[in-house]
């Protein structure tokens, strides 16, 4: 995109032959809420609908979502049966596909195939997708994208199994003289990705077979983004510098103007989630998806405002700075009382009555949450007062307001300019209620309480990492067998190493069982790892995995097997075969009745890149390497690549 905006003017000079029209979106959470008052009402559903109806008002070529199209890893029959039918009304038709795919489905799909290519189906939309970490399907060996990639209505990439390494193969798009290679990492545990980054274990590829003189490289991934308390995250400088454009899913505040990052050159999207599933400030902004155009190396988004997202309205009351009237007949809190009550109904309701767009599948009760900052506890009510009143007028009524006490150093403070830019002010209100942030904060402070000298021997058998991993996994992902499996795993663990100790008796038990604690506390970044290879292993097998010295894993007989059989039948080696379903599709072709002529049906010359680092690196050749059906490779750490004619160059500065 241009620097001084004339990026719109590009584009419309261009061929619309030569241009992608892309509808995004992340985090749509299908299914969520169901189970409560509001399921009858179905708000994801309605707004994923409105969605797919955009994209087929404004003809785009096809969907990219950004994970998290589920809300549960896995949902009910309902909202599975939901999805299908909407994805089959919108998506499925006569109109043929605009453009074509260069790279090999057997590498880039889970399904093995493009739904547009196959000739069974007549897909007019084709949807691609990462999966998040709702539906993310480490938890079992299918998750509900599998399910959908195998009707064919969802082209699901993006999927890893190998922990130890990312190599991303693009998904390869053409139409006109435009290329897209589309890259994807679906969710991974933020600390074990950020350890992969900073190893130089994700990889790109980029073909370099293919006369392309322009190539648009773009990745969708679904990672935390905000740096947090004790939350790992993904810097977002720290991604290939290769990129042009990067879709980012699993933040929930929509940032959907694209931010170019000074250190890389790339520009990120944040779409945010199209249904709010937590009552912070960040949820309130508006939800907004965008169509990005893609012309040769430009590109442009144009936002979408959404019609049928139920009305959210967030505040803040600070009640040292305001009035709360002078009625000494009432006690303290019935007169805060009556100031929120007076506040949600004068101003809160107002807000969100402006909210309301008049399309007929928007909920009308908005959503309603404010965060009462107190001094004293003479000005706390009680809530279910107030509920009672809005229950038929606010969808929360039972969590529409919150107390928070404000901070001892602020409270002789007084207000002077209600529009004054006061540091002190802006601390205190920067408190998040966001349901990541609380539970980060319950894992802290569990390691903080079991850190302590006089509580650091009351776990024995159970780590106070791998507690905190299964709470993250039983409330991230509705695991409900995580703590029932840590504690049967490390039991495990527990037992291999006292079967290598001289214990005859209880005391010398209970002795070595402390020794290995401690070593156990002494190693937390192994300890973590070997927690999620247990918890992401597909059987949920409680196998051991031995860590070396030297950080290498040890894999069980199981995957050293599996491993060997992919190596020795080159997991998709084979030489992609002709197809015999018909004649090479363009845009006057049939459709997806055969491969196009620039497929890889020959080895390919692949280049390997690295992400930026700020660490120098040398670089150093792989020569002859096989990677499937692409041929040889080369590979390249040095910290800073570029993109040049197509083909990615070492920099030699």
């Amino acid at each position: 995109m241009s620097e001084n905006d004339s990026a719109d003017d590009i584009m419309k000079e261009r061929s619309d032959d030569d241009t992608f029209n892309i509808l995004i979106a992340t985090d749509c959470h299908l299914g969520y809420e169901e189970s409560t008052k509001r399921a009858q009402e179905q708000d994801s559903i309605k707004t994923f609908e409105e969605i797919l109806k955009h994209a087929k008002d404004n003809n785009v070529d096809f969907i990219l979502l950004g994970g998290d199209l589920f809300h549960d890893t896995k949902p009910s029959q309902g909202t599975l049966l939901k999805a299908v039918e909407l994805l089959r009304k919108y998506c499925l038709g006569s109109r043929e596909p605009t453009f074509e795919l260069l790279s090999d489905p057997e590498e880039n799909f889970q399904y093995k195939t493009a739904n547009f290519e196959d000739p069974n189906l007549n897909v007019s939309i084709p949807v691609f997708s990462i999966h998040g970490n709702h539906d993310d399907p480490s938890s079992g060996t299918i998750g509900s994208l599998d399910l959908l990639s195998t009707t064919g209505l969802v082209n699901y990439f993006g999927k890893w199994t190998d922990l130890t390494q990312v190599t991303m193969s693009p998904v390869i798009l053409k139409k006109g003289s435009t290329h897209i290679c589309l890259y994807g990492i679906s969710y991974i545990n933020d600390q074990r990705l950020s350890r992969l980054f900073r190893s130089y274990m994700v990889k790109v590829l980029f073909p370099s077979h293919l006369d392309i003189e322009q190539c648009f490289n773009m990745m969708v991934l679904h990672q935390n983004r905000v740096k947090r308390p004790n939350c790992p995250y993904i810097p977002e400088d720290r991604l290939p510098s290769c990129l042009n454009f990067i879709l980012w899913g699993h933040e929930h505040e929509c940032r959907i103007n694209p931010e170019i990052i000074a250190e890389t050159g790339y520009h990120i999207c944040q779409p945010g989630s199209s249904v709010a599933t937590s009552l912070c400030e960040a949820e309130s902004v508006p939800k907004r998806i965008g169509i990005l155009s893609v012309n040769g190396n430009d590109f442009k988004v144009e936002q979408i405002y959404l019609q049928t997202v139920r009305p959210f309205v967030f505040d803040n009351i600070v009640l040292r700075d305001v009035d709360i009237g002078e009625d000494y007949s009432k006690v303290m809190a019935d007169r805060v009382m009556d100031y929120v009550d007076d506040y949600i109904e004068e101003t809160m309701i107002t807000k969100a009555s402006k909210q309301l767009t008049g399309h007929p599948d928007q909920p009308t009760q908005p959503l309603i949450r404010l965060r009462v900052f107190y001094s004293s506890n003479e000005e706390i009510f009680n809530t279910v007062r107030l509920a009672q009143k809005y229950c038929d007028e606010v969808a929360n009524p039972m969590d529409m307001i919150i107390f928070r006490k404000a901070p001892e150093k602020n409270i002789k403070r007084k207000c002077t300019d209600p529009f004054e830019d006061d540091d002190e002010t802006n601390d205190l209100l920067a408190y998040d209620d966001n349901d990541k942030d609380w539970r980060k904060s319950v894992q802290g402070g569990i390691l903080k309480y079991f850190e302590s000298k006089e509580n650091q021997d009351k776990l024995t058998v159970l780590s106070v990492t791998g507690l905190n991993k299964a709470l993250s996994r039983f409330v991230e992902k509705n695991d409900s067998d995580a703590f029932k499996d840590i504690i049967h795993h490390q039991m495990s663990k527990t037992v291999e190493y006292l079967q290598t100790k001289p214990v005859d008796t209880p005391e010398k038990i209970k002795k070595e069982i402390k020794v290995f604690q401690k070593e156990r506390r002494d190693r937390e970044e192994e300890e973590a790892l070997d927690a999620d290879l247990m918890f992401e292993s597909t059987q949920r097998k409680f196998e051991t995995v031995d860590i070396e010295k030297n950080n290498a894993i040890v894999l069980s007989d199981d995957d050293a097997e599996h491993n060997h059989d992919d190596e020795a039948t080159g997991k998709g080696n084979k030489t992609r075969k002709a197809s015999t379903r018909g004649a090479v599709r363009g845009r006057g072709g049939g459709r997806g009745r055969g491969k196009n002529a620039e497929r890889m049906k020959n080895p390919l010359d692949i280049t390997i890149t690295s992400p930026t680092s700020s660490s120098p690196k040398t670089a150093r050749n792989v020569s002859s390497r096989k990677v499937g059906a692409r041929g040889n490779i080369q590979q390249f750490c040095q910290p800073s690549t570029s993109l040049r004619h197509g083909n990615i160059s070492e920099d030699t500065d």
